[in-house]
């Protein structure tokens, strides 16, 4: 499937079968032995920021699914960075925080060995404690953005103190969801010797 008739194709309604389709969509991408007149991973990552909100949501989950399903993070993480802040689609921006907690976290695959360690993440940083103080910004992306803060804990050990603050600044002003994993996160960031 090409780029443009990825899009036609997410272009239409889904209907109740949105996760069907595409998850059917990125099996066959990476199933495929030839891929060059497939969409790539570039494709989705510029896709996410299309102009028709629900069509751009459609491609952030199929980018998180790929990324979270298949070994290809490592080849577009510096793509994938260079458009984290311009990301403003509320429904997008769920998933790339669901994404950073991935590549941040333990069980993350497709990474080359030491590939974070040599990344510049203090933008990332900065966008994710922007996104996380932003009263606009949905709960489902918070707890996002807070579990990869915890992640990058280690690597930039002021961000125990200043995101443990966040956390009780924003614990009564946020849902029940927002306190579930800021319990979480509090214990994560207990257990770290900074």
């Amino acid at each position: 499937m090409t780029k443009n008739e990825l899009i036609e194709r997410l272009s239409t309604s889904m209907e109740s079968r949105m996760v069907d389709i595409l998850t059917d969509i990125a099996e066959e991408r990476f199933l495929v032995k030839d891929p060059e007149d497939h969409f790539t991973i570039n494709d989705l990552i510029e896709l996410t920021f299309f102009s028709k909100k629900e069509v751009a949501f459609r491609f952030a989950w199929m980018l998180e699914y790929s990324f979270v399903n298949y070994p290809c993070i490592g080849a577009h993480l510096d793509h994938f960075l260079n458009g984290f802040a311009r990301q403003d689609n509320p429904s997008c921006m769920r998933h790339y925080g669901k994404i950073a907690a991935f590549f941040t976290g333990k069980k993350v695959i497709g990474l080359s060995e030491k590939q974070l360690e040599q990344t510049d993440l203090e933008p990332l940083v900065d966008v994710l404690f922007a996104w996380l103080i932003d009263e606009q910004v949905l709960v489902a992306t918070k707890v996002h953005c807070m579990q990869a803060l915890a992640n990058l804990a280690p690597r930039y050990p002021w961000i125990k103190d200043e995101l443990l603050q966040t956390i009780y600044h924003l614990e009564d002003k946020e849902s029940i969801a927002f306190f579930g994993r800021a319990k979480q996160v509090k214990k994560q960031l207990g257990r770290m010797k900074i």
